[in-house]
């Protein structure tokens, strides 16, 4: 007996959520290309909810330093952004 992959299998809902998983990876590149080198690995994920481009990081001190780039984010990610983004939120993650 063959199983098929969860991929494999096309419905609008699992295409739609396949999409934003691409978005989100192309607004993470457009980002970590406005940091430093040093701090851009440390921008882990980031996602658009209500105005506001959250992102995600693994420790405070990284945090800190990606808040000093918010202008430059702003600037990059407003092209890429199907809504006005108007705001910076960097959240860390629980590993």
């Amino acid at each position: 007996m063959s199983f098929k992959a969860i991929v494999e299998f096309h419905n609008q809902s699992i295409d739609k959520l396949r999409i934003q998983v691409e978005q989100q990876k192309d607004m993470l590149m457009v980002v970590r290309n406005v940091l430093p080198e040093t701090l851009a690995g440390h921008a882990l994920h980031c996602v658009i909810h209500d105005a506001m481009l959250l992102i995600y990081t693994d420790a405070a001190v990284w945090s800190s330093q990606l808040r000093f780039y918010q202008t430059e984010i702003l600037t990059a990610i407003s092209p890429f952004a199907k809504t006005p983004v108007k705001h910076v939120q960097i959240r860390l993650v629980i590993r």
